[in-house]
């Protein structure tokens, strides 16, 4: 896993961001240590890194969790290394990205995903898409937030990640 935020990342405590203060800090980090921007122009190099220390790597495909999945939508456009790419509870959704994306794309949004944002993303997006919105889980649930000791959530997990295999083996 590339450090992309340099050894500084978000302080833990700042989420949820259900103060002023927190979402200012958080808010703060996505603007400048973690500005979409300036990871999506590092990507390249990661990837270059990892093919010359694995030579038999011959296609690449990714997920990006919350703000990763920002990053994957806006690498996944003209000239990306990928071939495949997913966004799980996806941060920062933008329309405005979908008609760049040339690559077959998922997309699993929770229930704290912005619906307009997504439905807007999903007509943009010109190629191959998959949206499966899991709309009773929380932003994270696939990732650090997801109580696998519920068995609701363990369940919704389970088949979100099914659903991202499928995909994948179709698309890879």
């Amino acid at each position: 896993m590339p450090d992309f935020f340099e050894g500084k990342p978000a302080d833990i405590s700042w989420y949820p961001p259900d103060t002023k203060e927190k979402g200012e800090k958080l808010g703060e980090f996505f603007k400048t240590t973690a500005a979409p921007p300036k990871t999506v122009d590092r990507v390249p190099k990661v990837v270059k890194e990892i093919n010359e220390k694995y030579s038999s790597i011959q296609s690449w495909g990714v997920v990006g969790y919350c703000w990763g999945g920002k990053i994957f939508n806006l690498t996944s456009q003209s000239g990306t290394p990928f071939k495949a790419a997913a966004a799980c509870h996806p941060a920062m959704v933008d329309p405005a990205d979908a008609p760049n994306i040339t690559i077959p794309i998922a997309m699993l949004p929770s229930k704290d995903e912005d619906k307009d944002a997504v439905a807007k993303w999903e007509q943009g997006v010109k190629g191959k898409k998959l949206v499966k919105w899991f709309d009773d889980q929380v932003h994270g649930f696939m990732a650090a937030r997801g109580d696998l000791e519920d068995e609701k959530v363990k369940k919704q997990y389970e088949k979100a990640y099914n659903t991202l295999l499928h995909f994948f083996h179709e698309n890879m």
